[in-house]
């Protein structure tokens, strides 16, 4: 359990950071690191089951109190990581859709300048090129939109994959320490095997000892009264 128990820790530790570098760069940071908070706090999640499952079948009453609180704070961290990573992400939406929101904004206003004047034939009148900027910008939130939806997709998918691996990681745990018990037991029948082997041998050797000195003394016992 300890070997577990030091494998949450490292995690915690990991996300902790990651969570860190994405408060500093809410706007800038990439959607990877997102991804990968979020694969860390789901594998986090199956190390807290597998040791909750450990601390249920093989923990002895003098350390269950240990490990006992040491789940606890895990749980508690998990809680935490949890609310925190999804109030990033509800700012980082805010603040992206106020950065979308100035800019788009500060496209729309035109300079005095460039305003349309009364003559039609004026090079300086810009109102039909008001309408192709908004078109331009809404096909480019579009664009961006889907972009993020592509992204969303893959690391949903990629999240999958880790906890299938994750899963399947944990059955061939599951299977080495049943392959251990029963080479443990073998090991021991073995022993006892070997024991009651050699406790027959000594047995039979005493047997044919006592045998001979029997008669030797059957025979001196004879020969005295003869």
């Amino acid at each position: 359990m300890n070997s577990i128990y030091n494998h949450g820790l490292k995690q915690t530790q990991t996300i902790t950071r990651d969570l860190t570098e994405f408060e500093k760069n809410l706007s800038t940071s990439p959607l990877s690191l997102q991804g990968a908070i979020t694969t860390s706090i789901t594998a986090f999640k199956k190390t807290i089951k597998e040791y909750s499952d450990l601390l249920d079948k093989a923990t002895t009453d003098s350390t269950y109190t240990k490990h006992e609180s040491r789940l606890t704070k895990f749980n508690q961290d998990l809680e935490q990581f949890t609310t925190k990573f999804d109030s990033l992400k509800k700012q980082r939406e805010i603040s992206l859709q106020e950065s979308n929101k100035q800019e788009l904004l500060g496209r729309r206003h035109i300079p005095t300048s460039q305003q349309s004047s009364d003559n039609p034939y004026d090079p300086n009148s810009q109102p039909q090129n008001v309408m192709p900027q908004r078109e331009g910008l809404y096909n480019e939130n579009q664009a961006l939109s889907r972009g993020s939806e592509q992204l969303d997709r893959i690391l949903e998918m990629g999240q999958q994959a880790f906890e299938d691996i994750v899963e399947q990681n944990e059955t061939l745990r599951k299977l080495q320490t049943k392959f251990e018990e029963g080479l443990i037991v073998l090991g021991v029948s073995q022993g006892t095997i070997r024991s009651v082997e050699r406790r027959a041998k000594q047995d039979k050797w005493l047997f044919w000892f006592c045998v001979v000195m029997m008669l030797v003394i059957f025979y001196y016992i004879i020969k005295f009264f003869r």
